[in-house]
């Protein structure tokens, strides 16, 4: 298919928008549920860090699933297991509220893995680069207005009303995704005889298959710019805090809004052909770099919207474009597991964010920090620059090979 825009298409991006809608106003309400049960700052820390944390560990193992058991049914059940798990907040402990967190995690790891791998088999290869990037969007576009309806409806009715609410959303969009599915061709995963044992035939066997040049080095770049990212998501409020500031909302609304319209905008100019997207990512890690360091260096309004403008339009770029280079890259028997731990890649830098920069912040500064974490985007432009693509002699599946 060549239309990103088709019915079947906007499916996918609208129960992919209705997912995220109920994921964001859930992290932005449960921590003010979690204190009416009696929940410290580090409770809360531990209960809310519980999901990324799953996600991150379940990636590769929803992959691997995938790969076996096709996408259809990872993604009912992804939304089944949703569904049910949100009953748990009808109860107010913190150990379920861990638990219900930490099962969240898990499906959020099975349920985005599966959409990305549905979206990829649902267009041809010229429009995927299209399709990722959509998707990416909407993803994306419940944040602008996820948070916002939750903190109002927090004012205006008891919790257990808002999750009763959101339990019922959930249901509704179960059925939706069940009807979805019912139209999927089911994903074929490739016959035994076809996927060589010998490890000299490189990233396309069995054993060679950690072999991926494009996987391993994506993954770095991924990882390291998402560092800079994660900190920046997990501090900078904090920072401006401590400073007597009041822009915290002024950067993130901004560099939201950059991202959201960037991703719609720049899709076109993602490569779809399998070839490596320097054009891309050379720049967008540029800006990312740029956009953490003058943070080290100035607070006022007028450095916030720079920065927040830098790193939008860097990461609404820099994930679809080597993810779709990924896609490519990748043998399709192991393509679910290897897709998995690039995104898992991803999930690990943004953590490291917190855990890993927390430390520079408290032990330096935190302009130390954001410049540490401009160095690191500027360390995953050199690491980036070991691409060299080279194409196998069918044409259609690609590898990478050092320069």
């Amino acid at each position: 298919m060549d239309n990103p825009y088709s019915f079947r298409s906007l499916q996918v991006y609208a129960v992919t928008i209705l997912f995220y809608c109920i994921v964001y106003m859930v992290l932005m309400i449960l921590p003010f549920y979690a204190i009416t049960a009696g929940a410290g700052e580090m409770e809360i820390g531990l209960i809310m860090g519980t999901t990324m944390f799953a996600s991150m560990i379940c990636r590769p193992i929803a992959g691997t699933v995938i790969d076996r058991y096709g996408t259809r049914k990872v993604f009912v059940l992804a939304l089944l297991l949703f569904t049910v798990s949100l009953a748990g907040y009808f109860i107010p402990n913190l150990w379920l509220f861990g638990l219900v967190r930490a099962i969240q995690g898990i499906v959020a790891a099975f349920f985005s893995t599966a959409m990305e791998i549905i979206t990829m088999d649902l267009l041809s290869e010229k429009m995927r680069a299209q399709g990722l990037s959509l998707y990416s969007l909407a993803t994306m576009i419940p944040s602008t207005f996820g948070p916002t309806i939750a903190l109002l409806l927090k004012d205006w009715l008891p919790m257990i009303w808002i999750f009763g609410s959101l339990f019922m959303m959930s249901m509704g969009i179960f059925l939706f995704g069940l009807s979805l599915s019912r139209q999927m061709k089911p994903s074929a995963a490739a016959p035994p005889a076809e996927i060589p044992d010998d490890p000299a035939a490189g990233p396309l066997s069995r054993k060679g298959v950690w072999k991926s040049r494009a996987l391993l080095l994506s993954s770095a770049v991924m990882l390291l710019a998402s560092v800079a990212n994660g900190a920046i998501f997990t501090f900078l409020p904090l920072y401006l805090e401590k400073q007597g500031l009041k822009f915290a909302e002024l950067y993130f609304l901004i560099q939201t809004l950059v991202l959201v319209l960037t991703r719609f905008a720049g899709r076109k100019y993602i490569p779809s052909d399998g070839s490596f997207p320097g054009r891309i990512l050379f720049p967008a890690l540029a800006l990312a770099s740029l956009g953490s360091l003058i943070l080290g260096t100035s607070l006022s309004p007028a450095v916030l919207a720079a920065a927040a403008v830098f790193n939008g339009i860097a990461f609404a770029l820099l994930y679809p474009a080597l993810l779709t280079y990924v896609s490519f890259s990748v043998p399709h028997f192991a393509r679910g597991l290897l897709i998995g731990l690039f995104i898992g890649a991803a999930d690990l830098g943004f953590s490291l964010g917190a855990l890993a920069m927390g430390p520079v912040a408290s032990s330096f500064s935190f302009p130390v920090m954001f410049i540490t974490g401009g160095a690191l985007c500027l360390l995953a432009g050199f690491a980036g620059l070991g691409f060299r693509v080279r194409r196998t002699e069918n044409g259609k599946k690609r590898t990478a090979a050092g320069l």
